[in-house]
């Protein structure tokens, strides 16, 4: 395991930056507390990590204390949860994303949409109704996604919600479609579901009594509720 840079100061500031300034270290405190406890679900809510780089973090944040590692069995997956001092960074991990959200433009988080995080993040805040046929199935369509990723499908059935990549095979029952950035504008609480209808910036198919609520059971991102700053007083992402 490699050593952790020291800033060389005494302060709990310094020695807090010690721990949590590590690259990727804050984005999987996040899937942690958001619930994600095995190895590939937490993957997929930080799909640009490296398999080997999550596996030396993980052991990184084991080794000072905030998650513990729990052998379920032979041929079972292992869990990592968060320990009493790991939950205890969820307050501050909540008040720097919606730091984020309220002051960082818009510009450069569009640039660097992850169709696959977007998804697990749409997954987990979806607020579907119990009444739901089961398999219900959301189709989003982004035609300007990436290669092979134009096409997502949400499957719920016996209260758990797959993503799946490839047609899975069911009957579709709502339909979305829209620009990979009109959608995260959308999610993000910048643009509302109905002005980018009216503009013609995102589609919704399906019977108009599950179509009329989208805008209830889509659930948003958990910081959608959070208004940018104006454009004036925005701080932008330069490196």
């Amino acid at each position: 395991m490699q050593k952790r840079p020291h800033y060389g100061q005494y302060c709990p500031l310094s020695m807090a930056a010690e721990i949590l300034g590590t690259r990727w270290t804050l984005l999987l405190l996040r899937e942690l507390l958001e619930g994600s406890v095995q190895f590939n679900d937490i993957a997929r809510g930080v799909p640009l990590i490296s398999r080997s780089m999550l596996s030396q973090r993980l052991k990184e944040l084991e080794a000072v204390g905030l998650i513990t590692r729990e052998a379920q069995g032979p041929g079972k997956p292992t869990h990592y949860r968060l320990t009493e001092a790991g939950q205890s960074l969820g307050p501050i991990v909540r008040s720097v994303a919606e730091w984020g959200q309220e002051w960082i433009d818009t510009k450069p988080s569009l640039e660097d949409v992850d169709t696959d995080f977007l998804m697990w993040d749409v997954r987990r805040n979806l607020r579907l109704p119990e009444s739901l046929s089961s398999p219900f199935v959301l189709h989003f369509h982004f035609p300007d996604g990436p290669d092979g990723k134009t096409n997502h499908w949400l499957v719920y059935e016996n209260g758990k919600i797959d993503i799946c990549y490839i047609d899975p095979g069911h009957d579709v029952d709502v339909s979305i479609e829209a620009g990979v950035k009109d959608f995260t504008s959308v999610w993000m609480g910048w643009l509302s579901i109905t002005q980018a209808q009216e503009e013609g910036r995102l589609f919704v198919d399906g019977p108009p009594s599950l179509t009329r609520d989208v805008p209830e059971w889509l659930g948003l991102s958990s910081v959608s509720a959070i208004a940018k700053r104006p454009p004036e007083q925005r701080v932008l992402r330069t490196v």
